[in-house]
């Protein structure tokens, strides 16, 4: 394959449960589209540090996206602005993608109705929240460690096209990085 035709991309996702999200769910699709895809954490990153990755990715022609929480937005607009102001010149708006409420709500949006966890799933699930997901799941989302299980549980089960029904925040994401069904 020619260097041209060589495409990859970058994800700098908040967290440990983001990346684990973004690595079981995301990272399998975006590979049918690049050649080499990576997941980073973003939360303990300098913003310096993230500034020099921006810029070498950009300088690569790399495609890259930030994933951030919509938790502490006025509106989806005004977040992707603050970061992409944050971070300019390398990061625009567009390479800004917000999961809205937060990345519960992307777990539970690909939970089948005819679940294992005996879990009532709102048709729609971009207001799910930490308290939300903690509602829906019992005292499995209260303990750390039986949260990360149930975690992996969910995406053991996940579906992928569900998920896109319920989650508006999902599915946009999924069109910017070229993965939507």
């Amino acid at each position: 394959m020619s260097a041209a035709n060589w495409k990859q991309i970058r994800l700098f996702v908040e967290g440990g449960d983001d990346l684990t999200f973004a690595k079981r769910v995301l990272e399998p699709r975006l590979k049918g589209k690049y050649n080499h895809v990576q997941i980073h954490t973003h939360a303990n990153i300098s913003d310096d540090d993230l500034m020099r990755h921006f810029g070498s990715l950009e300088r690569m022609g790399s495609d890259f996206f930030l994933l951030v929480d919509y938790d502490r937005g006025p509106c989806i607009a005004e977040v992707r602005k603050s970061y992409a102001k944050r971070y300019k010149p390398y990061l625009g708006e567009t390479q800004v993608l917000v999961v809205r409420s937060m990345i519960e709500a992307w777990y539970v949006a690909g939970v089948p109705s005819g679940n294992p966890f005996k879990a009532s799933i709102p048709p729609t699930v971009d207001s799910v929240d930490k308290q939300a997901f903690a509602q829906i799941f019992g005292k499995r989302a209260e303990s750390r460690t039986e949260r990360r299980v149930l975690l992996q549980q969910i995406l053991a089960v996940y579906d992928w096209g569900l998920a896109l029904q319920r989650s508006a925040s999902l599915r946009y994401c999924a069109h910017r990085l070229g993965i939507a069904e």
